[in-house]
């Protein structure tokens, strides 16, 4: 809007962030300091509602405490609590595998998962390993099984001994693994549910052909129900060409059900070994039988019969208010602009009984040039984020050098899976900028039931002062909802500082209504275009489902309202996280429009509707503010915005003698007859849509004058003479369509 606007108004100012997201901070010192032979890795977090604190889980290398000298030790499980405020630790590490003999590195304990107990106020520590010093375990070294064990969430402490929880394959014979445990929690029955990739080898399963299993537990970690059942049922019994990997998993607190995801090769469908795609089973809480479809698919990355493309690394999480499923994965899909090994992170939106809703392996990443497959994201988790109606997505990718790998994170809308704030928002610094010997990876979620907040946690290398390349330590940073909350005060013009030439205007209306108009260009030719549609808002967020764009309309006497047409173009979402900033997100149908968002600024604010103090105005023309048209021309129309001092900001949408979208603007003078007089109205013209937008190539074509004689609260009439042809003069009726919330009319 520089181009114009900013020559007539001054804009309110301020600082622009897209979320707030706390600077990471490292959470855990395994070993000496500046010591690459102790890691930490392979983390896992759970929130304490009582405590507000999180216990975040690792598989590390520590020291062997009392021999006076630094002896590595096996690989073992580790905890660190954490402060849900501030992510500094706190106490100590605490060690709770027991694998094997002290100093013995041949037994080890791995990739173990956590879960929240508050009736119990305990967390649920689950992992896979190989041991022989359990009682009763009967294990050898190499025989990996799932392990669990209690932690006292008020101290920190394992409670009892850890316990073997699979039994996979013959007894202490290492040809039969069970390994990657996830556990979920029924609130409902104060139980768990384990699941696991295993090979069991019997007379079904055959050696080297792993499945999904589950087994039940008790709040005490006592095994219920069927002994490790099976779940998945990838290809035909006895063929270990089939397998199923990567198990995730979400409890249904509506239904009592889990829902358990995987990605694996099946023989169905015309599907063939290698190929792999997302698949998932409902099972009931209480029993752990199997409801509904067996092994639904849930991706169609490749075309079937075909094991060129894959989907791979699913995670799943339950919305409670919708009573849906979000799963995502990474993949790289055979469709669209993809090309193979192009890995991006796609989802699916599933109802409660498992179908499909919305847009089907819609995308949620956005990493790197399309087309390009150097650049890459993989390994995606994903929380529910219920205090903000939003869905939080974090992930491994590079984007700017290829293969300098950082966390990601994309925040979706929970209603309608619009991406929220800048797309693919880097979290992580692993090392310097632009050097690829640092790496970030393997990011796990938790959420703060308490302040709806997030906790992104991951593993990585830096060069700092008391770390070095090859030292794997977790580090954690918050993401923090917006304390803003849009009432009448967020009604007013934005724009994009880098995209002067086209903006929003935002009308909030009585009714937790909003009425946006997004004036623009068209995405194939320098030529205006106008957005329009009516959404909801609550908290900081506006949401506006199936706008529309408009073409048909004849400008002047000619107009024929039945002639416009609607076209609905997509949705649209403008976050904001202060009176003066924010973000707009937008996903089309239209593909030559496309997804994308922007960075935005507060341009204009309404006389009466004061963001920073909500101060009344005693300014009898307030009422001006809102949106008019004349009933015989239903179909175009005007926005109006009184600033104050008698300056009245109009925007006219309408069209050309060939049924093309136009928008004019001007900001006017009210004198004392109550007449708005517009004496240099201007079309911009010059550049495209999206991001092909180029400020530097529009250009202000004058139109004309206009005068607005303010008859009453709810009715103006309007003359208008243009040079130009097309348009000429003439005059209309205008009655005003709504006004602004909580700013009354006194005219």
């Amino acid at each position: 809007m520089k181009n114009f606007i900013l020559l007539l108004l001054i804009a309110i100012s301020g600082q622009v962030t897209a979320i707030n997201v706390t600077a990471p901070i490292r959470t855990t010192h395994v070993g000496p300091d500046s010591n690459k032979e102790y890691d930490a890795e392979e983390s896992a977090v759970a929130f304490n509602s009582q405590g507000s604190e999180y216990l975040i889980v690792f598989e590390g290398t520590d020291s062997i405490t009392g021999t006076g000298v630094n002896v590595k030790a096996a690989i073992e499980i580790f905890a660190q609590r954490i402060d849900a405020t501030t992510n500094a630790p706190l106490a100590q590490l605490i060690k709770i595998s027991e694998m094997g003999p002290a100093g013995n590195t041949t037994y080890d304990a791995r990739k173990p998962d956590v879960v929240y107990n508050p009736q119990a106020n305990e967390y649920m520590v689950v992992w896979y390993g190989d041991t022989n010093s359990v009682s009763g375990a009967n294990t050898v070294e190499g025989e990996f099984e799932i392990w669990g064990r209690r932690i006292n969430a008020a101290n920190g402490q394992p409670v009892g001994s850890q316990f073997k929880i699979s039994e996979m394959g013959p007894t202490a014979n290492r040809s039969y693994d069970a390994i990657d445990p996830v556990i979920a929690y029924n609130e409902i029955e104060n139980t768990y549910l384990v699941v696991w990739r295993g090979e069991e080898g019997n007379t079904v399963n055959a050696i080297g052909e792993f499945e999904i299993y589950g087994q039940q537990l008790s709040a005490s970690g006592a095994q219920i129900g069927a002994n490790d059942f099976r779940i998945s049922d990838m290809g035909a019994n006895g063929q270990p060409i089939f397998d199923a990997y990567s198990p995730s998993i979400a409890y249904n607190k509506t239904n009592n059900e889990f829902l358990v995801v995987w990605y694996g090769d099946d023989n169905r469908n015309g599907h063939v070994s290698g190929e792999f795609e997302i698949y998932g089973q409902r099972l009931n809480a209480s029993t752990g039988a199997e409801v509904g479809l067996n092994d639904f698919q849930i991706s169609e990355t490749g075309v079937p019969g075909f094991a060129t493309r894959s989907a791979q690394f699913p995670s799943v999480v339950w919305n409670s208010i919708d009573n849906q499923y979000l799963v995502v994965w990474s993949a790289d899909p055979a469709t669209g602009v993809y090309v193979g090994n192009e890995f991006e992170i796609f989802g699916q939106i599933l109802a409660a009984n498992g179908s499909e809703i919305g847009g089907d392996d819609f995308a949620i990443s956005h990493i790197g040039p399309d087309g390009n497959n150097n650049y890459d994201a993989f390994r995606p988790q994903v929380k529910y984020m219920k205090q903000s109606k939003q869905y939080l997505v974090a992930f491994r990718a590079d984007t700017d050098v290829d293969g300098e790998f950082e966390i990601f994170m994309q925040r979706l809308d929970g209603k309608t899976q619009l991406r929220l704030g800048q797309t693919s928002q880097r979290v992580s610094h692993a090392g310097p900028d632009g050097s690829l010997t640092y790496d970030a990876r393997r990011v796990d979620l938790g959420y703060n039931s308490n302040t709806g907040e997030a906790l992104l946690i991951w593993e990585q290398e830096d060069n700092n002062t008391s770390q070095i390349l090859g030292e794997l330590e977790i580090y954690a940073s918050t993401v923090t909802p917006s304390e803003f909350i849009v009432d009448y005060t967020t009604s007013g013009s934005w724009y994009d500082v880098n995209r002067s030439g086209e903006g929003y205007i935002i009308e909030i209306l009585p009714d937790n209504r909003a009425l946006m108009t997004w004036f623009t260009y068209l995405p194939n030719q320098p030529e205006q275009a106008w957005i329009i549609g009516t959404g909801t808002y609550a908290n900081n967020r506006i949401l506006l489902e199936n706008v529309t764009i408009t073409s048909g309309g004849v400008f002047g006497p000619t107009f024929d309202p039945e002639a416009v047409v609607n076209q609905t173009w997509g949705d649209i979402s403008f976050e904001f996280n202060g009176c003066n900033s924010g973000v707009i997100s937008y996903n089309s149908l239209d593909r030559n429009y496309a997804d994308g968002n922007h960075v935005t600024t507060r341009l204009t604010s309404l006389s009466g509707g004061d963001c920073s103090t909500h101060d009344p105005s005693n300014d009898v023309l307030d009422g001006v503010s809102g949106a008019w048209y004349d009933p015989t021309h239903n179909g175009e129309g005007w926005f109006l915005e009184y600033l104050g001092n008698n300056s009245v900001l109009m925007y006219w949408f309408t069209y050309d003698n060939l049924g093309n979208q136009k928008w004019m603007l001007d900001v006017g003078n009210i004198d004392a007859n109550k007449l708005i007089t517009f004496s240099n109205l201007v079309q911009v013209n010059g550049t495209f849509f999206g991001d092909n937008f180029n400020s530097a190539n529009t250009s202000n074509i004058p139109w004309g004058t206009m005068q607005m004689q303010i008859n009453d609260c709810n009715s103006l009439s309007v003359s208008y003479d243009s040079p130009i042809g097309i348009y000429g003069q003439g005059a209309l009726n205008a009655s005003k369509i709504v006004g602004i919330d909580q700013i009354n009319c006194q005219l």
